[in-house]
């Protein structure tokens, strides 16, 4: 088998997303000239100079004919060299004092955008929850964050957890700053659909009420937040939110594609087991994970080990694979497994991996960064990527 050579069978395929840069083909394989046998090098290079595997037709042994100028001919660049030295240095001392201040570095722009944004983030993230939590009691306290005045607040404030920050965006600058809309995410307590909210009663009271059934539910405020920079950098950005949260729509979900994959890897082979028993070291600490690992990988297992069993339920490739490989085949891998936390109870995970054979034996070379999804072609109406 030629590894990652091997194609689906009258498809056209687009570049895989998810091809890892450790594990290159050969230049010459997208120009049609010869292919290394093995793609999945460990060095991240192609291989220098013709491939052995194909010998150039015939060439005939390059010539050598010796020069006998050449000492002559390094007396005159020295001296020319030395010439030009003492030329340019009054050119330099010239250049120095007439040339433009530059510009702004770029990556100081970067990381005041990345403060300015994150300062905005911090504020509308606060705003938001103290606002949801606020009775009428705390008008002073909401009111310390916003510029906004504070009408009506709720008898009772909700029960909120886990805010985190959907999206931050730039306004355009102007003399008074940047003004940053940031929408944050929140679960709220709230009745369960279908059940009623006892209603407080004339007289107030409302002890004979059921409590209604709660639920969580994700909800989204958007909340313009404004940015100055302080003159000197070593202050803090002046803060000031301008309004107070708006609920708005939560984001659209996506359509994902397929993820791409379609070998199917026995759990029981070679590879499967190898598979197995690094998904067991990695987060169930049993055995030491560098016996599955490939020479000059390195993964720590995960301490102290939250699980304590894997099972593997099924496990997909992008190439196929068998248990008699060659050194440098290979395949990306997405494993589906079952853990058993220390309670007794499972849950399942899943995990893309990249295996290489080496010695007749399947290693992991990686965690992916990227996982292989199809990718449809333009014209083709065909999808995937190899």
């Amino acid at each position: 088998m030629s590894s990652l050579l091997t194609g689906r069978r009258g498809k056209k395929r687009a570049a895989s997303p998810s091809t890892i840069p450790a594990h290159p083909q050969r230049a010459a394989e997208g120009a049609g000239g010869p292919v290394s046998a093995n793609p999945w090098r460990t060095d991240g290079t192609a291989p220098a100079g013709p491939d052995p595997a194909f010998p150039a037709d015939d060439a005939p042994p390059p010539q050598v004919v010796e020069w006998s100028q050449g000492s002559a001919l390094a007396s005159k660049a020295w001296t020319a060299l030395l010439v030009l030295a003492l030329v340019s240095g009054p050119v330099a001392l010239v250049w120095t004092a007439l040339r433009p201040e530059g510009g702004p570095v770029a990556a100081g722009t970067v990381s005041a955008d990345q403060g300015a944004a994150a300062a905005a983030a911090e504020r509308a993230v606060e705003l938001t929850e103290t606002w949801l939590r606020a009775d009428r009691d705390d008008q002073a306290l909401v009111a310390s964050l916003t510029e906004a005045s504070i009408s009506t607040l709720p008898a009772t404030g909700l029960t909120i957890r886990d805010s985190s920050v959907a999206s931050v965006t730039a306004g355009d600058p102007s003399p008074t700053g940047t003004t940053w809309m940031v929408t944050v995410g929140v679960d709220v307590a709230e009745p369960a659909p279908g059940t009623t909210v006892p209603v407080r009663g004339e007289s107030g009271d409302d002890s004979e009420a059921s409590e209604p059934v709660l639920v969580w539910v994700r909800r989204y405020f958007q909340v313009p937040v404004l940015i100055q920079r302080p003159a000197d950098e070593d202050e803090p950005f002046a803060v000031a939110a301008l309004a107070l949260p708006a609920p708005v729509p939560g984001p659209s979900g996506a359509d994902s594609p397929g993820l791409d994959y379609p070998r199917t890897i026995p759990i029981t082979s070679d590879a499967g087991e190898s598979v197995a028993a690094f998904l067991g070291a990695l987060v169930a600490g049993d055995g030491e994970i560098t016996r599955y690992l490939r020479p000059g990988t390195a993964i720590q297992p995960v301490t102290p080990a939250p699980y304590t069993a894997v099972s593997v339920t099924s496990i997909g490739g992008s190439h196929e694979i068998s248990d008699h490989p060659s050194d440098g085949d290979g395949t990306h891998a997405l494993v589906t497994a079952e853990l058993t936390r220390p309670d007794g109870e499972k849950t399942t995970a899943q995990y893309v991996l990249t295996l290489v054979a080496r010695d007749g034996r399947w290693e992991v070379s990686g965690l992916d960064q990227t996982v292989r999804t199809e990718i449809p072609v333009a014209g083709s109406g065909d999808s995937g990527t190899e």
